[in-house]
């Protein structure tokens, strides 16, 4: 009994074990802080390619918001006989992302690849243009020409091991175009 409490009380190689679990939590912890930086870097470029492409889509209708009438108004407005009629494209935003990312059309989704892995998905994406309104009574507050845009990012996690779902967010851009006075 005596050597077994003596065996007990030893204390040569006690951290050994203390050392090795410290430093599988901090490569654990440090894997889950590199995976959010992945995570926060994909939408954050993704978020900046698509609103890139709705302020191109707002600044492509600005022949018919400025077709040499009044700067002043920023409507996509056109005169056809003698009425006015709203005109405006809502532009291709897809095309725009397969070159701008790299994404290619799967299933109506647009898929991005690393190698043959799935780096990210894009989805549901919807533009809409907001018009000014034609020669508004008051020139305080005048809303301008300008696109709303959603879209769904999935990025499939690389820690977890297929055990955690992946992150799903739903972006909302805005765009619009402003004329130099």
């Amino acid at each position: 009994m005596a050597r077994i409490k003596k065996t007990l009380r030893h204390t040569s190689g006690n951290s050994a074990p203390l050392t090795l679990a410290i430093v599988l939590v901090v490569i654990i912890l440090s894997c889950a802080v590199f995976e959010y930086m992945r995570l926060m870097v994909i939408a954050s470029g993704v978020r900046d390619a698509v609103q890139s492409a709705v302020i191109d889509v707002a600044t492509e209708n600005w022949d018919d918001a400025y077709n040499g009438l009044r700067e002043g108004y920023s409507g996509g407005y056109t005169l056809s006989g003698t009425d006015w009629v709203v005109k405006l494209d809502s532009g291709d935003v897809y095309s725009r992302l397969e070159s701008t990312l790299g994404v290619k059309n799967e299933n109506s989704k647009y898929v991005k690849y690393t190698g043959s892995d799935v780096e990210y998905t894009l989805s549901s994406l919807s533009v809409s243009m907001q018009n000014a309104p034609l020669a508004p009574a008051s020139t305080g507050g005048i809303s301008q020409l300008s696109a709303t845009g959603t879209v769904d990012v999935e990025v499939p996690l690389s820690f977890g091991w297929g055990h955690l779902p992946s992150l799903k967010i739903t972006m909302k851009l805005k765009g619009g175009f402003t004329p130099k006075f």
